[in-house]
């Protein structure tokens, strides 16, 4: 009888690669398990943003994933890199085309393809229109962060090509304000503008932000590669990065949101936040100008902030009181000023949505695994938004000359 001490090296060896072995196959079928549990219950924390040398940030061009971090789908990017499907360059005979301009509202990544703003709003559109109507065309150009001055530059390098009707300009002045300001936005890796006191100039310096170039880097393009390849890995980075996060949760119950500047939602008294606003009123202007050089329509409208619709009227009372100021509509009112300086149309988007949500005592934003009141639209907030957008652009929409 062999006993432990009397096997060969050998055998010793062999069975020390034995349970080697058993243990990566141990390993490996438990990593393999949690990988697909986690396909299974739709857990997914991908990356799949990419630099862009326009704008600085877009989503990658082809990109196909599932979002879960709040609400819950399974999206798909285009070949341009929003979250959209493909359209033909050339305008078909007999369509109306609106391009949509906007950050994450539009992008809306939280719901599915078809529960989209811009998805609804096209099927309103169509859904009601009489027999000698034109066909409507709906284009999606929203990337989560973009400020108006993102959204001045997608419109120049990627709308313009599609050769729109319609531009619509989804202004969300929680974070947009801050977004188009070096001063307040702390997220530099993006193209700024700046006044020079006759005319709006870019400052395209981003090109050389440590995050850009790194993002260049075969060894990052890899990583992201093998994060948005493995739902665990995701998992990991999500946890660890949660770890390391330092920023105290905002106490929602007051009305406040992280992620947008309560500041945005008062007449502005700093000034960083002055100076931030006239340069967003000189975007949205240009936008506009550009848009009328090209004899085509401009129409704008502000996404309220979910306490501005909370079914419960007190919640948006208790912020503004606690702001000092009588109503949360600074935004809203400012915006239809700048139309009525350029000479634009303003869809009067905010009261119909308090309305809505106040009467039939239903949240407008976020979703069940997040907060209901906070956060992005929920599949209700998009629709109601584009059944008020709809009824109205059917008004001011000028039938195709070409």
């Amino acid at each position: 009888m062999t006993t432990p001490t009397s096997r060969s090296p050998q055998q010793r060896r062999s069975r020390w690669r034995l349970r080697v072995a058993l243990l990566c196959i141990g390993l490996s079928l438990g990593l393999l398990s949690a990988e697909v549990a986690l396909r299974v219950i739709g857990i997914s924390f991908p990356a799949p943003y990419a630099i862009d040398e326009h704008c600085g940030s877009k989503l990658q061009p082809g990109f196909r994933g599932v979002w879960s971090q709040e609400g819950y789908s399974s999206f798909q990017v285009n070949r341009l890199g929003f979250r959209d499907r493909e359209h033909e360059v050339q305008k078909p005979a007999g369509t109306v085309r609106i391009a949509v301009l906007g950050d994450s509202y539009i992008e809306a990544l939280q719901v599915a393809d078809n529960a989209t703003f811009s998805r609804v709003l096209e099927a309103q559109l169509n859904e009601q229109r009489a027999a000698d109507d034109p066909h409507y065309e709906v284009l999606s150009f929203g990337i989560a962060g973009w400020g108006s001055a993102q959204e001045l530059l997608a419109l120049r390098h990627y709308v313009w090509q599609f050769d729109p009707d319609v531009v619509l300009l989804a202004f969300l002045a929680g974070n947009d304000v801050r977004n188009n300001s070096m001063a307040l936005e702390p997220v530099q890796c993006r193209p700024f503008f700046a006044w020079d006191g006759q005319q709006l100039q870019l400052d395209e310096s981003f090109r050389e932000h440590p995050d850009y170039v790194l993002a260049q880097v075969p060894a990052t393009v890899w990583k992201n590669s093998v994060i948005n390849a493995s739902r665990l890995v995701q998992l990991v980075r999500h946890l660890r990065d949660a770890r390391r996060q330092t920023v105290q949760p905002t106490d929602t119950s007051s009305g406040e949101e992280q992620g947008l500047e309560a500041e945005a939602l008062i007449e502005p008294k700093s000034p960083a936040w002055q100076q931030a606003w006239e340069l967003t009123d000189r975007l949205i202007g240009q936008m506009a100008a550009e848009v009328h050089q090209r004899d085509r329509q401009f129409v704008a409208f502000a996404i309220p902030s979910g306490v501005q619709v909370d079914p419960d009227p007190a919640r948006c009372g208790a912020l503004a009181k606690k702001l000092n100021v009588p109503d949360l509509d600074y935004a809203e009112r400012h915006l239809a000023a700048v139309a009525t300086a350029h000479q634009f149309e303003v869809i009067p988007l905010v009261e119909a949505l308090r309305s809505y949500a106040e009467t039939e005592g239903r949240h407008l934003h976020g979703f069940r695994n997040t907060q209901l009141g906070t956060g992005h639209w929920n599949e209700e907030g998009h629709r109601q938004a584009a059944r008020v957008c709809a009824a109205i652009l059917r008004e001011l929409i000028k039938r195709p000359t070409k």
